[in-house]
């Protein structure tokens, strides 16, 4: 799915705007309202509990839901803190998808620091933005700022709105 969407994009930034490139760009996200009170829902076809590591590993269809904010992987490690209370850490591996609601994100990789806010992506990453689109090798998000920063073989493609 991810090369049909860089695909579609490559086509429209040939076809409509041209692409911008950078070597690093700030992001603006929709802005989503973070409850980490919020309970955490994680769902898989298998599950590998490690109780001496504090961590859960989910495989097949791993899907990570809290609140608006969704990860999805084909493998999802989840660390929990020392009490085993609380999800500190997401790791997702292998087809990730990540959407706050919003926007969607897709990369080989992500790290989501649930106390922090804080989702990292990298390998192959897409971001889509409605109608426009950001690439790079890694995504860095805050999401209690609603910022983000996209690096490494950044490019943008913008569809100019058209007035009716």
């Amino acid at each position: 799915m991810r090369h049909h969407i860089l695909h579609v994009f490559t086509v429209l930034a040939v076809l409509l705007a041209g692409p911008v490139l950078a070597q690093g760009t700030g992001i603006a996200l929709s802005p989503v309202e973070i409850d980490g009170s919020q309970p955490v829902e994680v769902t898989a076809d298998n599950l590998t509990v490690e109780q001496d590591s504090n961590t859960a590993t989910f495989e097949g269809n791993a899907r990570v839901v809290q609140g608006e904010l969704i990860l999805a992987a084909n493998k999802i490690k989840v660390q929990y803190n020392a009490e085993q209370s609380a999800i500190e850490t997401v790791t997702a591996t292998s087809n990730v998808m990540f959407t706050n609601g919003t926007e969607v994100a897709e990369a080989q990789n992500g790290v989501y620091k649930v106390g922090s806010g804080t989702v990292d992506l990298t390998g192959d990453v897409v971001l889509v933005q409605g109608v426009n689109a950001i690439s790079g090798d890694k995504l860095s998000l805050d999401l209690k700022t609603n910022r983000g920063t996209m690096s490494g073989n950044v490019k943008t493609v913008f569809v100019p709105k058209t007035d009716p």
